[in-house]
């Protein structure tokens, strides 16, 4: 898996079901193609509802990869409009144990570990360190899987399948079965271990805030006044220039959406407006249900667009194709 940036990403685009099997493969690779110029941008692929969703860097960047799939690959993409991608991340430090102890048919599995979470501050990452020494805890060979598998869930997430971001997690312990024990053993019980960690870690959902400057006249000002505390804007600073009025505001993108939506509403429609990704910042808590209910990742997966090429050249198409007809069969996946 490569490593993924997951700090970048602040809004989402959904390609609405694809018509046949083939065009799915083809976005997929037209993706594929515009990830190798442009790391940026996080794939998800939703098997139910036959979405396939994309997270990047803001409204231009993802309607910039959209205009590409149409233009440059020649399909007939369905997008909905960009919405807030939000995150989650902890804010206390809690250690957690993940035990996969399983018998499949005549095979044994065994994974055992024991990590500690804690929070990282906001916009610093993700970072793992291990703290095994000897084989006789862990192998080395299994350390890999146990950060594959935490970062696997990150990516996943847990509340609303958001992402989680700004985590350290720290490796200090388990134990192995010299015959039981296997890759994907350790894997899963480091993703279970994760998991159960972040639920007592008391997690927090995050939002990403715009930095907004408003260009108005000064008639307009009682306007904004009132507009303004409906936005949850925060950091408000009335200036002057050349006649005319600035507002600047960090205000929440979900609300800003709504607003400029709206704005053709209110006395305020030829204004000139100017907005940036400005940071993440924790979403009160009486809002928390509602986003995570209408979460559109809810059951999604982060796909892997280069994941086929691991199993050699001359064998990606035939993965490729594998993985497509899994996301066309319906249902989904385990």
């Amino acid at each position: 898996m490569r490593t993924i940036n997951l700090s970048d990403p602040y809004m989402t685009v959904i390609i609405q079901q694809p018509k046949t099997k083939e065009e799915v493969k083809k976005i997929l690779l037209g993706l594929k193609k515009c990830a190798e110029e442009d790391s940026d941008f996080v794939v998800y692929t939703q098997d139910t509802r036959k979405q396939i969703i994309i997270a990047g860097q803001g409204e231009q960047q993802l309607q910039g990869t959209i205009g590409r799939l149409r233009d440059e690959f020649g399909l007939e993409i369905d997008a909905l409009k960009p919405q807030v991608l939000y995150k989650t991340s902890i804010q206390e430090t809690v250690q957690s144990e993940g035990r996969y102890v399983r018998q499949t048919g005549g095979i044994h599995q065994y994974g055992h570990c024991w990590i500690e979470l804690e929070p990282k501050s906001r916009d610093s990452g993700f970072e793992f360190i291990n703290k095994i020494i000897d084989d006789y805890v862990i192998p080395d060979e299994y350390i890999p899987p146990v950060r594959s598998g935490i970062e696997e869930m990150m990516i996943r997430g847990i509340f609303g399948h958001f992402p989680v971001v700004d985590v350290k997690v720290t490796l200090f312990d388990g134990s192995f079965h010299s015959f039981d024990s296997k890759v994907m053993s350790f894997k899963i019980a480091a993703s279970l271990a994760f998991r159960d960690g972040f639920k007592r870690a008391n997690p927090v959902l995050l939002e990403p805030v715009m930095k907004v400057s408003m260009t108005t006249m000064k008639s307009q000002i009682p306007v904004y006044l009132e507009v303004l505390p409906s936005l949850r804007a925060r950091n408000i600073n009335f200036d002057s220039e050349n006649g005319k009025s600035i507002i600047t505001a960090d205000i929440p993108l979900k609300e800003w959406l709504s607003f400029h939506e709206q704005c053709h509403e209110l006395p305020v429609t030829n204004d000139h407006y100017s907005i940036e990704f400005g940071y993440y910042d924790v979403v009160p808590v009486h809002l928390y249900e509602t986003i995570i209910q209408e979460s559109n990742l809810e059951d999604a997966y982060y796909t892997d667009l280069f994941g086929w090429e691991k199993w050699g050249k001359e064998n990606e198409e035939r993965y490729l194709n594998d993985f497509v007809e899994t996301f066309w069969e319906e249902g989904s996946r385990i």
